[in-house]
């Protein structure tokens, strides 16, 4: 059985799966990082979709550091910081793998510059 070749995901903002999977990773992001606030996604510059044997999304999305001290529960109203120096954003890869009907999510790659 060949590979599939992972696809674009062209309406990411209607892709649920996709949203998961980018919300999971941001709060891994999130748990790791030694910032003393949370980071949220500022946009997505690419996201593609390959199906192995659960589903695999592969995201580089630019995420900015916000006002809200960690943990921040609900990340999507939190405001982003207007100063530059503390603004910070960062530009990461992400790469999640899913088996939506079982259940799993597994942050595979997390690889932010």
């Amino acid at each position: 059985m060949g590979e599939i070749a992972p696809v674009d995901i062209d309406n990411t903002d209607n892709d649920e799966g996709l949203q998961r999977a980018l919300q999971f990773a941001v709060t891994e992001y999130n748990k790791a990082s030694n910032d003393m606030y949370s980071s949220r996604v500022v946009r997505i510059l690419s996201a593609k979709r390959q199906i192995v044997s659960g589903i695999k999304y592969i995201m580089t999305v630019e995420i900015g550091r916000t006002t809200c001290p960690k943990p921040a529960t609900d990340l999507q109203s939190c405001a982003f910081h207007d100063a530059p120096q503390m603004a910070k954003h960062t530009t990461c890869d992400f790469v999640v793998y899913t088996i939506p009907w079982q259940n799993v999510i597994k942050l595979l790659t997390s690889n932010c510059k």
